[in-house]
């Protein structure tokens, strides 16, 4: 089965712990946590990564920044359609836009957003999370990406298959199934900024797959990365018969990240 949005969340989350700290902890320090934090979402959700989830949208999930698409959405557009989507008051509108005004402290869109949500809906009966998954995130990303002239032409093919109808109305959607918790992450996924989250990319990829860091020092695209990776045939033992980074030695460890 697809791979559920949540489970990004809870990553993110554990690092968003790891980088937000105060004090904060000593660079050499958060990046051991960080580390360790991924080495243990790996444990855990190794095998639905591996069999179920699409590789493409997990690791555009993972590392928007990264990614080739182009839209038009920013801070300000993505407001007015979250706004739409969840059909705030006017109230509720205005903690929506307090993001802009840095003075005040608030925070980016995405932390408004998670306030809003958790105003408009009672905490004690709002699911911790939903069913949305990373490959329709990932549909509604590329069916917006292939409607903006600017976005290049590799980039606006769906990376998943089925017919896309992009609409920003697909984003709508995806808002109305989200707690708040998810609203946040999804604002800062669109964005391409999960700032000041760093998700150990090299980490990742080994294990994703040992071979993925140097696929994607030759061909940095990830659907292009991951097309070679099956191209190349190579038996799903080699996930096994790899040593295991959560089995390595911390100090080797440094060199994957």
């Amino acid at each position: 089965m697809p791979f559920r949005f949540a489970h990004v969340c809870d990553l993110l989350d554990r690092l968003d712990h790891v980088y937000s700290r105060y004090p904060p902890y000593l660079p050499k320090d958060a990046a051991q946590k960080s580390r360790d934090a991924v080495l243990y979402w790996f444990k855990k959700h190794g095998q639905k990564i591996r069999h179920d989830a699409n590789g493409v949208a997990l690791l555009s999930t993972l590392f928007p920044e990264r990614t080739h698409r182009v839209h038009e959405l920013d801070c300000k557009s993505l407001e007015k359609i979250i706004s739409r989507a969840l059909s705030l008051p006017s109230s509720r509108v205005t903690d929506l836009t307090r993001w802009r005004d840095s003075e005040v402290g608030e925070g980016d869109l995405g932390a408004c957003v998670e306030r809003v949500v958790n105003q408009a809906l009672d905490e004690a009966v709002q699911p911790r999370a939903s069913g949305v998954t990373i490959e329709e995130i990932e549909q509604a990303l590329v069916a917006i990406a292939s409607q903006t002239p600017l976005s290049p032409p590799h980039a606006r093919p769906s990376a998943l298959d089925g017919t896309l109808n992009a609409s920003t109305g697909s984003l709508d959607r995806l808002y109305q199934r989200l707690p708040a918790r998810e609203s946040k992450w999804l604002t800062r996924l669109i964005l391409k900024s999960y700032s000041p989250v760093i998700v150990p990319d090299r980490l990742v990829y080994m294990l994703y797959h040992p071979f993925l860091p140097e696929l994607l020092d030759v061909e940095p695209d990830f659907p292009a990365a991951l097309f070679l990776l099956c191209g190349m045939n190579i038996p799903a033992l080699v996930h096994r018969m790899s040593p295991s980074l959560a089995e390595m030695p911390r100090e080797s460890m440094h060199h994957q990240t």
